[in-house]
């Protein structure tokens, strides 16, 4: 660990200016990792704990009708029953409209994070490349000023060049995983959603 610690001092103070944004790429990607693995653990908790629940609001819509079903899913703990409450709230809009409105809502909070990461990908080896060059260009102006009496100064530049683009690569890959098993789970999510809705609007045509 310390010599983590150590390589990861050295790397930052060699490898220019260009480190700093790359760095704060590296912890934007673990804070959103982080934060879209919790929402989304605790969104699966809540459907599985509110699905009992779930199942009561969608009898109660079939048998007894939208206000009593809204009342019922306004006390429900489940995320669908959130949605559909949302829903049969507008009533000024048809409840198909008003559903899909709501259930593209929480799809949108759902994917909220995963943007980040997308660009992570792609910026960080632009970030290592552009490190790279300025690198090279301060170990050519170092060899141009010094000639070759001086290797330590060209040799900085060409620390420069090989620590920031180690760096924009490792961040793009480190992005790339969460951000691909993030998308799998995102549409596993969006699936069972889906299928959550389907089951409210066949309900809403049999209410009463």
């Amino acid at each position: 660990m310390g010599a983590a610690i150590d390589l990861i001092a050295v790397a930052m103070r060699d490898g220019g200016p260009v480190m700093w944004p790359i760095a704060l790429c590296s912890f934007l990607v673990v804070v959103v990792t982080l934060r879209k693995a919790l929402q989304w653990v605790f969104h699966r908790l809540a459907v599985r704990a509110g699905a009992e629940g779930w199942e009561n609001v969608l009898r109660t819509l079939r048998d007894e009708g939208r206000e009593a079903a809204a009342a019922r899913a306004a006390q429900a703990t489940s995320p669908y029953a959130a949605v559909l409450a949302a829903a049969l709230g507008r009533a000024d809009q048809p409840f198909g409209e008003a559903l899909e409105a709501e259930a593209r809502g929480l799809v949108r909070r759902l994917a909220r994070g995963l943007g980040v990461l997308d660009t992570i990908v792609t910026l960080a080896p632009m970030l290592g490349i552009l490190g790279t060059v300025t690198g090279i260009i301060g170990s050519f102006t170092a060899l141009g000023e010094m000639g070759t009496d001086n290797p330590t100064a060209v040799a900085g530049g060409i620390a420069e060049a090989l620590y920031t683009t180690a760096a924009g690569l490792i961040v793009s890959i480190c992005a790339l995983i969460p951000l691909n098993l993030g998308r799998v789970c995102h549409k596993a999510l969006v699936r069972d959603l889906e299928g959550a809705m389907t089951e409210a609007e066949r309900a809403a045509e049999k209410a009463p």
